[in-house]
């Protein structure tokens, strides 16, 4: 693939190359899902330093076009979730499944206490879990309900959703929110949870739930996969 560059372009080596991966993916020579030639064999095809192909994976990792798996390879990324995942719930078609990693009863931290309007004393249910879209992990969830509202929250199955549970089991409507957006790059703990390499980029989601009459009930924290999952907006 070496007579594809042109060495004396004003155009980076890296960049000739990236844009060279990403035209086999958009002819389909590498399909979602395959797995491509590693850093050391690119080189080679390249005729170029294994670090000018580590630059141009890269940029493509963090465009979410090709995503890593740690001590798998590097892999073409399969097309992105789509939802407005900043409303109260995600699209039905991409089921509901969350696995618990840890549910539990705790003194309220400044932050989500403030976000509650809940004293110092009171206590919180922390739950934290594993969101599921289409059998594959997409998100960490890190929700926090007050225990002065619902005591025995913790006595139920917290598999599917929380706002339902609520709703259906404690008569509670929620039906206004305030959501936040950030990036961020995944920690080695999120990225073990997620299955991906550390540091990819991710979405940071935070999520307050209120009654109609603007009292808060649930504040939530998801940590999205950026390779798989793409925020939607409309005026509609």
């Amino acid at each position: 693939m070496k007579e594809l560059i042109n060495e004396e372009s004003r155009i980076p080596l890296y960049y000739q190359i990236k844009e060279l991966i990403r035209g086999k993916i958009d002819n389909g020579n590498w399909k979602a899902g395959d797995k491509i030639p590693n850093e050391l064999d690119l080189a080679k095809d390249f005729v170029v330093s294994r670090a000018t192909i580590r630059q141009a994976i890269l940029e493509l990792v963090n465009e979410g076009i090709l995503t890593r798996k740690k001590g798998v390879g590097t892999f073409v990324s399969k097309p992105k979730f789509e939802g407005n995942f900043i409303t109260f719930s995600y699209p039905e078609e991409l089921g509901t499944k969350h696995t618990p990693i840890s549910i539990k009863a705790i003194e309220g931290t400044v932050g989500n206490l403030k976000a509650l309007n809940l004293k110092d004393d009171e206590k919180v249910h922390e739950i934290i879990r594993l969101r599921f879209f289409n059998e594959e992990p997409a998100a960490i969830e890190k929700t926090y309900i007050p225990v002065g509202i619902v005591p025995d929250l913790l006595e139920n199955s917290l598999e599917g959703k929380l706002n339902d549970l609520l709703t259906e089991k404690y008569g509670i409507t929620m039906t206004k929110y305030k959501s936040s957006i950030e990036p961020v790059l995944l920690n080695s703990y999120e990225a073990n949870v997620l299955e991906v390499e550390e540091n990819q980029p991710a979405l940071k989601i935070t999520k307050l739930l209120m009654t109609p009459q603007g009292n808060p009930v649930m504040l939530s924290t998801s940590i999205f996969r950026g390779d798989r999952c793409k925020l939607l907006f409309s005026s509609e």
